[in-house]
Formats: structure tokens, C-alpha cells, sequence
């Protein structure tokens, strides 16, 4: 749970060759490079430890001086920042698959939240837009080649893996969401009982 509530897990990720959306790191007392910040593509700047949507924004190509000015206020705050290649592709939409004790059981579909360039988010809605969604089996394998990267033992009991087409089209990840994240399961005929039977089965093996 310490290790996901840190995007700096993005890197494990990467180094077990998980495709990702390469990452950047700067922790307080740490040196910008505004070589990381000066994208083509633009990019997206956050705390490396938040939720909700909170502190973020993205930054249209020749506005990286907002976007160092972004990172240098979450320096000053004592947080660690991180910026990413925005992704233009996004704007089809995240899809999100969620897993039950390791097995696929739905998906979803999101709306790109990033929608207003230079805008530090506070009050998003998080999920805008959410609709099932039927995957590309390549989505389903980028999404469990992320837990599986997981340094547990344990298969998680549940779990969303926030992904985006990246420029050559095939899934990267954006996030792995452990920690009690919205799995959506009415968004599925059965989702809600495969929740259900991985629970209760959890809870068997915990008895035993």
C-alpha cells in the first residue's frame, strides 16, 4: 500500500518493462531540468503523492516556464514533483480495466480530465464521462503486466489500471490504483458479483 500511494512506483514499474508513460521526478532541494519540461507534446506536471485530480495540469508546447513555475511551487510546498510527456491521444479517452484476485472483470472508459491547458486542477471531477468499455486484449495485457509487476507476493483483491493509447498507439500506464479506488461495478452486469465472490473467498482463506 506505501509503495502505490507514491507515483514514484512508476519507475519499478518501468524497470520490470512495463510500458509507462516515462515519468520525471524532482524531489524538494532537487534541480529542475528544463530540458524535462520542454516537450514537443507538451507536458503534465503533478505531485508525486495526491489524489482527486489535485495540483495538476498540463502545459501546451512553449509554456514549459509555467510548467517549471508549477513544479517549483510544489518544491516550496515540501512535495515531490513529477512531469510526463502529455499524451495527445488521451483525448479518445483513459480506459481503466479492473480486476477481481487478479482476474479481468470489467472496464471502463473515461474522458481526457486534462481539458484546460495551464489550469492547476483542485475541485475536477475526477472521473468524467465514465461508460463501460470493451478493451483490446492488448489493454488487458498492458493492464496485468502492471500488477504483476507489483512487488506483493499477495495478488491484490482488487485493482483499476488507468491506461492511454500512446503516440504509436499501443497502451501505456498511467496509473495502477490499489488503494481503494472507485472500481465502477455497476457498470457491469456481473461486476459487482465477481466483487463480491473475491471477497468472500478472501475471507474463506483468511478463516482457514
Amino acid at each position: 500500500m506505501r509503495w502505490n500511494s507514491d507515483k514514484r512506483c512508476l519507475l519499478d514499474l518501468a524497470g520490470r518493462g512495463v510500458a509507462v508513460v516515462p515519468p520525471q521526478f524532482v524531489a524538494p532541494g532537487g534541480h529542475l531540468r528544463a530540458e524535462d519540461f520542454d516537450q514537443a507534446c507538451g507536458v503534465v506536471v503533478k505531485p508525486a503523492a495526491s489524489a482527486g485530480a489535485t495540483d495538476i495540469a498540463r502545459y501546451e508546447p512553449g509554456r514549459h516556464a509555467d510548467a517549471v513555475r508549477h513544479a517549483r511551487m510544489l518544491l516550496d510546498q515540501g512535495r515531490t514533483a513529477m512531469v510526463q510527456p502529455y499524451q495527445s491521444l488521451i483525448e479518445a479517452g483513459e480506459r481503466a480495466p479492473v480486476f477481481c484476485a487478479g482476474a479481468f472483470s470489467h472496464a471502463i472508459r473515461k474522458e481526457p480530465l486534462l481539458t484546460e491547458p495551464g489550469v492547476i486542477g483542485r475541485f475536477r471531477v475526477p472521473h468524467p464521462g465514465a461508460a463501460p468499455y470493451r478493451p483490446a486484449e492488448q489493454e488487458v495485457r498492458a493492464a496485468r503486466a502492471a500488477l504483476a509487476a507489483v512487488p506483493s507476493a499477495q495478488v491484490p483483491l482488487f485493482a483499476r489500471v488507468d491506461l492511454t493509447p500512446a503516440e504509436a498507439r499501443e497502451p501505456v500506464v498511467m496509473e495502477r490504483e490499489l488503494l481503494g479506488p472507485p472500481l465502477f461495478l455497476g457498470s457491469d452486469p456481473q461486476g459487482l458479483r465477481r466483487f463480491v465472490d473475491a471477497v468472500a473467498a478472501e475471507g474463506r482463506a483468511l478463516s482457514l
